[in-house]
């Protein structure tokens, strides 16, 4: 009889798993290492940018103005593509062709001329949308306003002999808000300040940021000949505070349309919308603040209201 042998269970080699503790410390470095990747990517970009903006800004206001159509025309490019209307182009060349007029406008007319050409623009790309394309005509409009909305608000806070001072003022803020939120909130972490918009970002950050802009906004008053008070600081915080919402509310249109960044075009940052975000709504705001002081200029206006309180 012959005995038939069953076969045995084959057993394979298992692949060496480092402990918990080595995957730890992978996972922390290789964290670290991205961490410091960006930040180098983040600070170069800042070094060429930031200067180049300066030189604009201090040269005038027509340097200034080209500056900011160009900001400005990036931007809306970066919205076309965040929904889906890059190929229309028709729709594209009318808001790119009303930002154009819009610059013209915002440089050689009042704030008011210049927001009832603004609401022209979106009417007129909202119509171009919904007559000869597939895109949709609410989406192509809000481009245009959030756009448009940044070219009137920069260019008229440049105007006058203090918008050199506004300027600056305003990009400081900004700029000190969105960097102080980045390192308190990967510091000091804690809960999420609005998780199914931005999961990334904390309220210490936001918080953390909005102290460091409001107290960077009164020094630069001070400088500008404004009194230091606590209206300064009060007002300076409320800029900063337009700053973070600026910035959640770009996160919240890119959630919507279901994308991580706007573009590709600044290393380390992602688009220009993603670097200009908070700086646009705290240009708007600030220009809002200064045309209602009853000054000449939305930043005559500025100063005039700091030294009234």
């Amino acid at each position: 009889m012959i005995s038939r042998r069953r076969p045995g269970r084959v057993r394979r080699p298992t692949p060496d798993v480092p402990p918990p503790g080595i995957r730890a410390r992978v996972r922390r470095l290789r964290a670290r290492f991205v961490f410091q990747r960006e930040m180098r990517l983040r600070l170069l970009s800042a070094a060429v940018l930031i200067p180049a903006v300066l030189l604009a800004l201090w040269i005038g206001e027509i340097a200034f103005a080209g500056v900011v159509l160009l900001t400005g025309l990036l931007v809306l490019e970066e919205w076309m593509r965040m929904i889906g209307a890059r190929a229309e182009r028709t729709v594209v060349y009318a808001a790119f062709a009303g930002l154009s007029v819009l610059t013209i406008a915002a440089v050689t007319q009042s704030v008011w001329v210049s927001l009832i050409v603004l609401a022209v623009c979106c009417l007129a790309v909202g119509l171009v949308a919904l007559v000869g394309s597939r895109a949709s005509p609410k989406w192509c409009m809000a481009g245009v306003l959030y756009a448009g909305a940044a070219v009137v608000a920069l260019i008229e806070l440049r105007k006058g002999a203090d918008g050199f001072g506004a300027v600056v003022f305003v990009f400081l803020i900004a700029w000190t808000t969105d960097t102080a939120a980045f390192f308190v909130g990967r510091k000091v972490g804690g809960p999420r300040l609005w998780r199914s918009v931005s999961p990334s970002k904390t309220w210490s950050g936001a918080i953390g940021g909005l102290l460091a802009g409001a107290a960077c906004g009164a020094l630069v008053l001070a400088l500008l000949d404004a009194p230091l008070s606590v209206a300064g600081f009060v007002a300076a915080a409320f800029v900063a505070l337009s700053s973070v919402g600026g910035d959640l509310l770009e996160s919240a249109a890119k959630r919507r349309f279901a994308i991580k960044d706007a573009g590709t075009l600044i290393p380390g940052h992602g688009g220009v919308m993603d670097r200009v975000d908070g700086l646009i709504a705290a240009g708007v705001v600030t220009m809002v603040i200064g045309s209602l002081a009853a000054g000449e200029t939305p930043a005559a206006g500025l100063l005039t209201l700091m030294g009234r309180l």
